[in-house]
């Protein structure tokens, strides 16, 4: 098991590095250097909290990749959400991959699971690819708090 992880981390390490960080860090920015790198849009979409829903979701179309992410929280945990689902970006995760009960708890709850599911026509994330793409959010976010030029401050904020 212990092997195992440890592939995951240098994996997760070795994509995290593909990516430049924009500076100063700026999570939209990220996002549109990432959406040109692709060759397609990538749509953040805020949405409200719901009970029982989760906090971010990542939707490939044919036209763009969507992030809904929840707006009812900290500026840290929002960053962190859109870093998780940038994650799924970034480790492949996005062909025939979106979780229909997630989309329809998020975006329109009134709308069954199944029939999101029969409109979009995925499946559902493995958990090895929920604990790449977490991994990813933290090498990132991890990086973008010791580039920061007020780093010393956060890392002693955070005990680092």
């Amino acid at each position: 098991m212990l092997g195992r992880k440890s592939a995951l981390w240098r994996r997760c390490e070795r994509i995290a590095a593909t990516v430049r960080l924009p500076e100063p860090f700026d999570v939209t920015t990220l996002f549109g250097e990432v959406a040109a790198m692709r060759g397609r849009p990538i749509e953040l979409v805020a949405l409200e909290a719901r009970p029982g829903a989760p906090c971010g979701v990542l939707a490939a179309t044919d036209r763009a990749d969507y992030v809904f992410y929840t707006r009812d929280t900290s500026p840290l945990h929002q960053r962190h959400i859109l870093l998780h689902e940038l994650g799924h970006l970034l480790c492949g995760h996005v062909e025939g991959e979106v979780r229909p009960e997630a989309i329809a708890a998020m975006v329109a709850p009134s709308l069954s699971a199944d029939l999101v599911r029969r409109v979009l026509g995925r499946t559902t994330y493995a958990q090895e690819q929920e604990k790449e793409a977490e991994l990813v959010a933290s090498l990132l976010m991890r990086r973008a708090v010791s580039t920061a030029p007020e780093s010393d401050r956060l890392r002693h904020a955070l005990g680092s």
